[in-house]
């Protein structure tokens, strides 16, 4: 098939939409298909057309009167107009068999008339909820009437879509209840690249960093982005109420984001020393080397309707590197863990059961080493991106034989 996605933003650029989309696409060009991307303005002024890995990626940009519209605030008047113009022009050079937009609603809603007026199938990918993170993370966009229209606007692109991919179950139940035929909504959950990401013996030098120059040293850890939600001050808590029973015990916090400062103050508060690390963050090369340096890495998102539907990327590459991992029992988490099998799994929002679960860890009641082992053998055998990636071709199916 000939395949146009039309995504926010894209490589070169690193995050969890773009790591997630770039395996996904790579998978669908080896299997055959031809694919091409268009990214939003979002990806920026000097973005440029590139082939990365057989996927063709094209760009939008704003003219100049549309670029002064957005610096006065009114971006909402011409974000829509520079994808069309970017899905018209590559439409006259070539034909799709198939419309492929991934969230947020923003991007779909725009993509979706623009495949109903070619009379193409259009599928709809429902990898996070734009109003829930933004309430989530007190962003004024997260507020009434934002969230209202933002939720009516996701209902309607759901509801109309021919076919729609959710993350999770949760999202695909909860895709369902806003209107959506639920032989039209399939699951397309988060995988893991299992060759890059591979056991492997700690460097010295960071591990040595970690641990505090502590031979025994046990490592509590976090690397991925400081969102509110993440549940990193929960986690500084429950390590400060262990770490004077534990001595051997150290907690290194690597990345960055909004809720950074407060996570630095409240270590500071705690009068932690150098009993934890915020390491900020670290060159892409580097993450593996943090991972094998860590004993434990622990996901403690807080409760909400975004973490309940919502699974992160991150779990998935320690588990993949057979390390311990320890997670809050949201949604979106537990779909990713069996607890006490290949992984940890603790009451989200308690500090008191966080600090009973890293306890039978510090003490050593529960095999970390085992632990990780099975959650390596578990996301080979059901995590692989190419894996996930193969259930596309049951909601691209549908969408063609709904038109």
């Amino acid at each position: 098939m000939k395949i146009l996605h039309i995504m926010d933003h894209s490589l070169p650029r690193t995050d969890g939409y773009t790591i997630r989309a770039k395996y996904m696409l790579e998978a669908q060009a080896a299997a055959g298909h031809e694919v091409t991307v268009l990214t939003s303005p979002s990806q920026g002024h000097g973005a440029v057309d590139v082939t990365i890995n057989r996927v063709r990626y094209f760009r939008t940009h704003y003219t100049q009167f549309e670029s002064a519209a957005v610096a006065f605030g009114a971006k909402h008047l011409v974000f829509g107009r520079a994808i069309v113009r970017g899905i018209t022009g590559l439409m006259a050079q070539q034909q799709f068999d198939l419309i492929h937009a991934h969230t947020p609603f923003t991007i779909a809603r725009i993509a979706l008339a623009q495949a109903r007026k070619r009379y193409l199938p259009f599928v709809y990918e429902k990898r996070n909820l734009w109003e829930e993170s933004a309430k989530a993370r007190g962003k004024i966009s997260g507020k009434w009437p934002f969230y209202q229209i933002a939720r009516a606007m996701d209902r309607r692109v759901s509801v109309s879509a021919d076919a729609v991919c959710t993350i999770t179950q949760a999202l695909r139940a909860n895709t369902i209840a806003l209107g959506a035929a639920k032989d039209r909504v399939f699951v397309v959950g988060n995988g893991v690249d299992i060759e890059a990401f591979t056991p492997r013996t700690a460097n010295e030098e960071i591990r040595v960093r970690c641990a505090g120059n502590i031979k025994n040293a046990f490592v509590i850890g976090f690397i991925g982005s400081f969102f509110s939600f993440e549940g990193l001050p929960l986690l500084v808590e429950a390590f400060a109420e262990l770490s004077s029973k534990y001595p051997h015990a150290r907690l290194v916090l690597v990345g960055d984001g909004e809720d950074r400062q407060k996570v630095e103050q409240l270590v500071t508060k705690l009068a932690l020393g150098d009993r934890a690390w915020v390491v900020g963050s670290v060159p892409h090369n580097s993450v593996l080397e943090y991972y094998a340096a860590m004993d434990v890495l622990v996901y403690g998102r807080y409760p909400s309707m975004l973490t309940n539907m919502i699974s992160p990327l991150k779990p998935l590459e320690p588990m993949a590197m057979a390390r311990c991992v320890v997670g809050s029992n949201v949604g979106g988490i537990a779909e990713l863990i069996n607890d006490g099998e290949t992984g940890l799994l603790f009451e989200a929002g308690s500090r008191h059961a966080l600090v009973a679960t890293l306890e039978k860890l510090l003490c050593g009641k529960i095999d970390t080493v085992e632990l990780g082992q099975n959650a390596r053998a578990h996301v080979v055998a059901n995590r692989q991106w190419r894996n996930m990636s193969a259930a596309y071709e049951a909601a691209y199916t549908r969408a063609k034989n709904r038109l």
